[in-house]
């Protein structure tokens, strides 16, 4: 993870930013596990509160493409990449990546997430529904450049998959087990192929 050492680093929904230590939470980020993670888009800011034994870190929206600081490069193969669930289907998950190693991409690229590709567990008892939802933010190591129309992903590692997603209320959710995410407002749980821990 990358250490809080300025306020230009850029994060993404989902992205771990730090452990909970001494920080205080505002703007665009939510606390799982001892951790801080954002829950938007934009450069986080980490600012002296006055206390000394508190640091408040939160991430300022940004709205413009430019505003996002992008790279011009492509994923390859073995990178870690972010991007947000397009579509489900019974046999893959069509993703549009965003981020490659935390880094915004000037163009999004589509990738796919095969039905053997998504858990270690056997493919014949995954059913891709309770593991993405349309919208959820998530993370994959590129395993093939695939065919020219997208990448190949795979999410079977413990700490790839769903890194942030709303609840069915429209909510935050919350890690709660390796396939489950609960709703920080309503407390139901849904299921979800949860990306735990470090990278």
């Amino acid at each position: 993870m990358q250490p809080l050492t300025n306020d230009n680093m850029f994060a993404v929904p989902g992205m771990e930013l730090c452990e909970q230590g001494n920080f205080s939470i505002g703007l665009g980020c939510y606390l799982s596990q001892q951790k801080i993670y954002a829950s938007l888009w934009g450069r986080v800011s980490v600012q002296a509160t006055g206390d000394t034994n508190s640091v408040l870190i939160q991430v300022q929206p940004v709205t413009t493409h430019k505003q996002r600081n992008t790279c011009n490069r492509v994923p390859e193969v073995g990178n870690l990449v972010i991007g947000k669930v397009f579509k489900v289907t019974w046999r893959a998950v069509i993703v549009e990546i965003f981020a490659t190693e935390e880094q915004l991409l000037e163009y999004t690229f589509r990738g796919v997430i095969r039905l053997p590709d998504v858990t270690t567990t056997s493919s014949d008892k995954i059913d891709l529904h309770n593991c993405f939802r349309t919208g959820d933010i998530i993370r994959a190591q590129v395993i093939s450049l695939g065919d020219p129309q997208a990448y190949y992903l795979s999410t079977s590692r413990s700490c790839d998959g769903v890194i942030y997603a709303t609840s069915s209320a429209g909510y935050p959710m919350e890690p709660f087990n390796e396939n489950q995410m609960i709703c920080t407002k309503t407390q139901a749980k849904e299921y979800r192929k949860v990306g735990f821990g470090s990278k």
